[in-house]
């Protein structure tokens, strides 16, 4: 079960201002609840060099244009968590300790509602829709990671641990496109790791290959910069906004299409491409009603 957690706060104490891109603020705050739950928990997800298995949204103020949180501001923010050991320990962690102190930079804040929504995989693979066109609205910074080789197809289908050429050269590039491809890979390669059901990986690389999903129109994409912190110069570069896609007739196919409105519902609580942790690649995905 994959689960999303609301926290809905008010500023108690001092002042925020958002100077940078506020989901590594939310970053903070979640480790250092990871961290009240368990150090060690905090300490190997910090570490990790594979797929995390936890995802974040940015900061949403409430009733207000302004990037400062003062006292008695009220914002949210999500937590979302894709195994149902992580999602145990924070539910029963957050339920146990409403009164919970947040440290938002140099402010204080409490929880005054939290709100709890759940993934079953299974459920949506059975319920899943043959979709044959829709649109993402990217409403965070996305960015994707495309490894480089020298000798072998930047798209090889391989797997990367079976693959001779990464062994000696390793090497990304960092892509501010929504190249379907490298997203639907990405969510493809979260569904492996986190839920244990079987979508058929190779078979779905190869028809993303052919050209199985287009980008159909960019009604309004943005690419923006993002600091993580005003004073350094350590940064990213993400694109947002509205994006169409469709899946073309030439190469359509049922089951790529129900694989892939599950992989769009998987991506709600996700998020797609790099940075998760940090409330990169928040999407809302909408089907194209048919007429």
């Amino acid at each position: 079960m994959i689960s999303s957690f609301n926290l809905r706060s008010i500023i108690t104490k001092g002042t925020y201002r958002i100077l940078g891109f506020s989901g590594f603020t939310v970053r903070g705050i979640v480790y250092e609840i990871l961290k009240s739950i368990d150090p060690n928990l905090a300490e190997n997800l910090h570490g990790l060099k594979r797929i995390a298995p936890l995802s974040t949204s940015p900061i949403t103020i409430e009733a207000s244009r302004s990037r400062v949180l003062s006292e008695g501001s009220i914002f949210s923010f999500r937590i979302s968590a894709l195994t149902d050991d992580l999602s145990m320990k924070i539910v029963n962690y957050l339920t146990e300790n409403m009164d919970l102190v947040l440290r938002v930079k140099d402010a204080e804040a409490k929880i005054i509602e939290l709100s709890v929504s759940t993934l079953d995989p299974k459920r949506v693979l059975e319920e899943a829709k043959p979709i044959k066109s829709f649109s993402i609205h990217f409403l965070s910074p996305t960015f994707f990671r495309q490894s480089l080789t020298k000798k072998c197809c930047q798209y090889c289908p391989n797997l990367k641990i079976k693959c001779p050429y990464l062994k000696c050269f390793k090497h990304y590039r960092y892509i501010p496109l929504p190249e379907p491809y490298l997203m639907f890979r990405s969510l493809l390669r979260l569904w492996r790791k986190f839920t244990g059901i079987d979508l058929n990986y190779r078979e779905y690389v190869e028809w993303l290959l052919k050209g199985g999903i287009a980008v159909a129109g960019f009604p309004n994409l943005k690419t923006v910069r993002v600091y993580e912190h005003p004073t350094t110069p350590k940064w990213s570069v993400g694109f947002k906004g509205k994006v169409l896609f469709n899946l073309p007739e030439d190469t359509y196919s049922e089951e790529m299409a129900k694989t892939t409105y599950t992989l769009l519902k998987l991506g709600e609580h996700s998020n797609v491409g790099g940075n998760r942790t940090a409330g990169f690649g928040v999407i809302k995905y909408q089907p194209k009603q048919e007429t």
